[in-house]
């Protein structure tokens, strides 16, 4: 009976450094969280949101309909790059006479992850407005 009362105590306490080593390594290994920004579309056609990274190279968010809003995520891996800049292109529709190439761009902002970024896109695109509340 003792033997297997002492082979139970080392199977227990075997099983509970396993546990407790793969929870140490679990812990260390956290992933880095992607950045939000909030856009706001007050422009009368649908926009596209760009991010550039500080290299020079342009990532699409996605799309934001007319009188909508939605929730973008910048990937982790580019707001570590440094600075970004967020680009906003109005969708031209399919009846329009003209290409539309006009958009509004940020200055140089630096993502990270304890800022809340608002972009408010108006329809006069020159008084759209980037808000950034220090988190």
């Amino acid at each position: 009976m003792r033997t297997r009362m002492g082979a139970l105590s080392v199977a227990m306490a075997a099983c509970m450094a396993t546990l407790a080593a793969g929870t140490v390594e679990a812990a260390t290994v956290a992933p880095a969280a992607d950045h939000e920004i909030r856009v706001v579309n007050r422009h009368a056609t649908t926009v596209r949101v760009y991010v550039q990274d500080a290299n020079g190279g342009l990532h699409m968010l996605g799309r934001v309909a007319a009188s909508d809003f939605k929730v973008m995520k910048v990937p982790a891996e580019i707001a570590a790059m440094g600075k970004v800049e967020i680009k906003v292109f109005p969708v031209v529709p399919f009846q329009a006479l003209t290409m539309g190439v006009d958009g509004v761009q940020s200055r140089g902002i630096a993502l990270d992850g304890k800022d809340a970024v608002n972009l408010y896109v108006e329809c006069d695109l020159r008084s759209s407005t980037l808000e950034i509340a220090n988190g």
